[in-house]
């Protein structure tokens, strides 16, 4: 399957403003941590988010690309300089959303040794094991205050 797809025509998901919409499962433990991770560690507030079980993606993405309804990752949809909308799932998701955050520097380096065919590869072997090793949420993450703008229902 392809990491990569372009959107078609509809209203946009991200905006100059936010040039990113990270869909994730939010009922895993380790999705919701490793988004608190990255929000706190993305200081630009490029990054806007989503559960895969919200109605942004239920209603707006799942009807239009079935495939990354049911794909074992999150969905990032990136901004392309003229408008258009890039959909990128497994390690391809995870380099862009982790490129230049310096408390990622490491797993960005990581990431760029390893072609994708492997990190993928371990992305799907790790999607596998995160809810055993992690624990599940029996709801989806309420943002606080502060945070609702960064994220999407």
């Amino acid at each position: 399957m392809s990491t990569q797809t372009e959107s078609p025509t509809q209203e946009s998901l991200t905006s100059e403003r936010y040039p990113m919409l990270l869909f994730f499962d939010g009922e895993c433990a380790f999705c919701n941590r490793w988004v608190n991770k990255v929000k706190l560690a993305d200081h630009a507030h490029r990054i806007r988010y989503g559960t895969k079980q919200g109605h942004t993606f239920q209603q707006r993405v799942a009807p239009s690309h079935p495939k990354f309804a049911k794909v074992e990752s999150v969905v990032l949809v990136k901004r392309r300089p003229d408008g258009s909308e890039d959909f990128l799932i497994r390690s391809a998701s995870i380099r862009e959303v982790i490129k230049g955050l310096p408390e990622f520097r490491f797993f960005e380096v990581v990431l760029q040794i390893f072609p994708t065919f492997l990190s993928d590869i371990g992305y799907r072997i790790f999607s596998k094991l995160r809810t055993p090793l992690f624990g599940k949420w029996h709801h989806c993450r309420v943002p606080i205050e502060d945070d609702k703008q960064l994220f999407v229902d």
